[in-house]
């Protein structure tokens, strides 16, 4: 009996089964069985199956659909293992007729075998034959042919049309080498191709009112705006808003002349346009219906401009048709500069804050690109001092164009792009009285413009301008916890005492607290018996009807939102809480008004259903899209869950959650402090208005302050202002809470580095040492050791199907050669673990060769940020519910941060950590959790160079890492700082 692949080239993908061969035939083998198949075929049917967690494979009972562009990445051993053809050694040549944009034109691929000689071809996908040979496009190669394919189609159309059909295939041309690609043709590698898929807004004040432009963006960067949209891998948190100028997709010459001459010349958008010579713009489909919006809105009254503004992701959902406005905020984004902007023009009216720095989110040391002219500088201290003293030079000489390195620049260039950076034509910093001479001129109001046209709310950015003065509240129930009639699971002894501060608080008069428990104590399920325990309350106070009815508002992450209604299910009895009304994505259609005669933003939604409900359910982004509606709904209580959303001043969805009217806001986060101290006070100035003063005194007591202050600071928020009052903010960390919690251990083993990996590292430390000390060149070496110390390889140099192939792919690394004996023993005993690791390829060799090494049933699932929220949910639930004794997850750091509960697994190996101590211990935290019934194991490989020793990389970072945990159990820090990447430069060189 034995076992052999089929497969079927359809335009879809390639179809394969699996073939058991038996003395009175062959059956077909179900999927179902796949798991449990041996050998090379086995293996390669586990990896296929692997390919539907990532959507590139579909799967029913008898065979597994696999697109095109998987198959021509397979492993060379998978598509020998499942009888796929090899790479085939063709090469194309490719030759242009007709001038690109004319309908006739069409671009030539001739076909060429390893011989050199002409041939023809039939293709299908992936999959091609020419004469009695079949071979398998390359990735790089399909990409090209699909793109040249897809424009040959659009022969006859217009100009338009065939422009945008080309950028694929300019980015195709791209991903090709020189081997498998050649053209003498000039004008295919002569044109530059654009793609437009979302867009910003330059605002500016004009004599009539507020006016603005578009700015073209790419997709990539709209995805801030969406509630579950994943970090880029590899980063730290995102900064807080993307910048107008250095995230431009187009150059300025060539975005000036699309905004100022072409868009706004024009009454509809185009699917393209010509910028310059061979220089063209493709616009997303969707992304033209947002122009023309905005054009729209640009000719609109004074007024009806001003409330675009004020969040104009409203407008370009209901153009599109978009429900859920989820479409909306993928294509528009929120840059700091409108943020700005919008607050100068008056529809917000806080003054500036110069003196709150922006400070990157990341321990990475600043370095942001700059447009100087036609070229992009990646700017960094050096960079700019030599750019301004080589200014001063040429100012003093005459020159017109100054030498930096190999680089020259014209000065008026290099002057205005000082002057887009805030600065004087001489790089310098403006004095406060230019500053304020040259904020945007204030609109003078229209008296006849309605009073509800703009939310205003006061400000405490400099200056206390507004607070809450707290009463006790009228309270006829008791302080215990909600009985099992209404809060049918009893509560842990901590989350009793954090009932009874939530209480206490609200009793006290306070206008809200910050819980901010560590993930995985239950901050849920205190909230929703609070919840119940107030509508106790105000039932018996004869408050819950009529006029007087103030239903409770919870916030929170789309992808939280199902969290909440299944911890509602589970902890609650039915209508404890009351009706509920979901406002957000598709039921939200329910409470949109038609826009009549009479609509306005304040009507946009059924306010009067809204004040009916018991409990509402949004986001911050659809709060922020109707705040005018949801502000005339009077709120018992607000939920803002996952507050660090509202951690920036100047953001739309922090001013929203500000303008709501609510008694009591509870706010609940993890991690209070993400990239700097002020996103504590963004949160409490929500909860408890001027509590921590302004923020410009803020900022500088504590963020500038030293070990004393910050200890004052802590002692503030933990201590109660008078014996009597709860204090504001309550943390409890896990290692504090004993009783409901198994044991954790921390197991951290020092590897010694096999051969090939020291010498490389060694190779790292030489290139640093003789290199320079700059802030580029130490984060080029910080980043060399810490791939190194992964794996000196990276993904390459490993078969997943070949068991020696992934042996010595292992043995190459101290930190793999450890995690995999942890897996190893794990598979004995039948526990399940989860690996986190950040490098995106690495992921996917890792989960394949760990496969085949330990024969598992099935590859492990891998959740990064390129798996959909509604995907990582399930693959969670497949493996929290797997009958399996031992699995496995390989997860990122960034995408499993929030919204996780991992039980089934108790150990947790970290193949690569992360620099900020609170993202490490989320990961940690995915498992170690209410709900886990076993001890955790948290394993941290350390890689160690024979010679360095202590000062190797992993060392040093460990100890960094620790001493910032040690701090932040005595005051509020700050888990990442600027000098972060000077010390782990420094002492991994030995020079600190």
């Amino acid at each position: 009996m034995s076992l052999s692949f089929r497969h079927v080239s359809l335009p879809s993908g390639v179809q394969l089964k699996v073939l058991r061969r038996r003395l009175l035939g062959t059956q077909v083998v179900e999927t179902s069985l796949w798991p449990h198949l041996t050998g090379k075929e086995g293996a390669a049917a586990r990896y296929l199956l692997a390919l539907a967690d990532s959507g590139e494979a579909d799967i029913s009972a008898t065979e597994v659909l696999v697109v095109h562009p998987a198959i021509a990445a397979l492993p060379a051993s998978v598509a020998e293992a499942v009888r796929l053809p090899p790479l085939g050694t063709l090469s194309v040549t490719l030759a242009f007729q007709g001038i690109m944009t004319d309908p006739r034109a069409r671009i030539r691929v001739s076909w060429y075998d390893a011989d050199t000689r002409r041939i023809r071809i039939e293709r299908t996908g992936a999959l091609a034959r020419w004469g009695a040979l079949e071979g398998r496009l390359s990735g790089p190669l399909y990409a090209l042919t699909e793109a040249i394919d897809r424009y040959n189609a659009t022969e006859s159309s217009g100009s338009d049309i065939r422009i945008a059909a080309w950028a694929p295939v300019q980015n195709a041309l791209k991903m090709t080498t020189g081997q498998e690609v050649s053209t003498e043709d000039r004008f295919l590698t002569s044109l530059t191709i654009y793609q437009a898929g979302a867009v910003a807004l330059d605002v500016f004040a004009t004599p009539y009112g507020p006016d603005f432009l578009p700015v073209v963006m790419g997709r990539e960067k709209s995805a801030t705006l969406n509630d579950d949209a994943p970090a880029p891998e590899g980063t730290e948190h995102a900064p807080a808003a993307p910048d107008l100028v250095s995230d431009a997709l187009l150059p300025e010459p060539l975005q000036r002349r699309f905004a100022s001459e072409l868009f706004a010349a024009e009454s509809t958008s185009r699917d393209a346009y010509v910028l310059d010579r061979n220089t063209y713009l493709v616009v997303d489909p969707a992304l033209k219906s947002a122009l023309d919006v905005i054009r729209t809105k640009r000719s609109a009254p004074r007024e009806e401009r001003i409330s675009f503004l004020q969040n104009p992701r409203i407008e370009i959902a209901r153009a599109l048709g978009d429900e859920t406005g989820e479409m909306a905020q993928t294509l528009l984004v929120e840059t700091w500069q409108y943020s700005e902007r919008i607050l100068g023009l008056g529809v917000w009216e806080p003054p500036a804050m110069p003196w709150l720095k922006n400070k990157a989110g990341q321990w990475l040391p600043e370095r942001f690109p700059v447009r100087i002219g036609d070229q992009i500088v990646e700017m960094d201290q050096r960079i700019f001092d030599g750019l301004k003293t080589a200014v001063a030079a040429a100012d003093q000489q005459g020159d017109s164009k100054i030498q930096l390195g190999d680089r020259a620049f014209k000065v008026p260039e290099v002057q205005e792009a000082f002057e887009r950076l805030g600065l004087d034509r001489q790089g310098n910093a403006p004095t406060q009285a230019v500053e304020e001479g040259n904020q945007l001129e204030q609109p003078q109001r229209d008296p006849h413009a309605g009073e509800q046209e703009r939310l205003i709310i006061q400000q405490n950015f400099e200056g206390k301008e507004f607070a809450v003065s707290h009463n006790a509240r009228q309270t006829v129930a008791g302080d215990e916890f909600p009985p099992t009639e209404v809060v049918t699971t009893r509560p842990k002894p901590h989350q009793k005492d954090g009932f009874d501060w939530l209480v206490g608080s609200y009793k006290a008069g306070w206008p809200g607290v910050l819980l901010a428990d560590d993930m995985g104590l239950g901050k849920t399920f205190q909230a929703l018996a609070f919840l119940v325990w107030v509508r106790q309350i105000r039932s018996k106070l004869g408050i819950d009807a009529g006029s007087q009815k103030k239903p409770m508002l919870i916030v929170a992450p789309t992808a939280l939102l199902r969290n909440w209604v299944e911890e509602a299910d589970r902890h609650l009895a039915p209508q404890a809480l009351g009706e509920r009304i979901d406002a957000f994505g598709s039921a939200l259609r329910h409470l949109k008004m038609e826009r009549l005669e009479h609509w306005t933003a304040e009507t946009a939604l059924d306010v009067a259903r809204l004040r009916s409900a018991d409990w509402i359910l949004t986001t911050y982004e659809t709060l922020a899209d109707y705040h005018r509606a949801f502000a005339r709904v009077p709120f018992s209580v607000a939920v803002f869950d996952e507050a660090q959303k509202i951690k920036s001043p100047g953001s739309i969805n922090t001013q929203s959650a500000k303008a709501m009217n609510v008694e009591f806001a509870l706010a609940l986060t993890g991690t209070p402090i993400e990239n700097r101290l002020a996103d504590l006070w963004c949160i409490m100035d929500r909860v408890v208005p001027g509590y921590l003063g302004d923020l410009k005194g803020f900022v500088q007591s504590y963020e500038k302050g030293g070990g004393d202050d910050l200890r004052r600071l802590k002692a503030s928020l933990d201590q109660p202002p008078r014996p009597e009052t709860p204090p504001v903010l309550l943390r409890r960390m896990k290692a504090e809470i004993l009783e409901g919690l198994p044991k954790r251990e921390v197991s951290k083993r020092l590897m010694q580095m096999p051969p090939e990996q020291a010498e490389a590292y060694a190779a790292a430390v030489f290139r640093a040492q003789t290199g320079g000390t700059s802030q580029g060149d130490m984060l080029r070496a910080i980043h060399a050791f810490r791939g190194i110390s992964l794996h000196p390889a990276g993904s390459s140099g490993c078969d997943p199907l070949d068991m020696t192939s992934v042996r010595d792919w292992i043995a190459k690394s101290a930190r793999m050669v450890h995690a995999v004996k942890v897996l190893e023993h794990l598979n004995t005993i039948g526990e399940k673990a989860l690996v986190f690791v950040e490098d995106l390829e690495v992921q996917k060799v890792f989960a394949a060769a760990i496969a085949t090494h330990l024969q598992m049933p099935r590859q492990p699932a891998i959740i990064n940020g390129t798996v959909p929220g509604e995907k990582r949910l399930e693959i969670v639930e497949r493996f929290q519910s797997s009958s399996s004794r031992f699995d496995l997850l390989v997860l990122s750091p960034k995408a499993a941060g929030i919204g996780l509960t991992i039980t089934a697994a108790n150990h947790v190996i970290h193949l690569s950590r992360w620099w900020n101590p609170a993202v490490e211990d989320q990961c940690n935290d995915r498992c170690y959790r209410i709900g886990q019934q076993r001890p955790v194991t948290v394993h941290v490989p350390i890689a160690v160079h024979p010679e360095f020793g202590e000062t190797s990389f992993d060392q040093t970072l460990d100890a960094l890492l620790e001493r910032k945990r040690q701090l932040s159990r005595d005051m509020l820090v700050p888990p990442v700082e600027d000098g972060d990447v000077e010390a782990l430069f420094g002492r991994t060189l030995g020079r600190v």
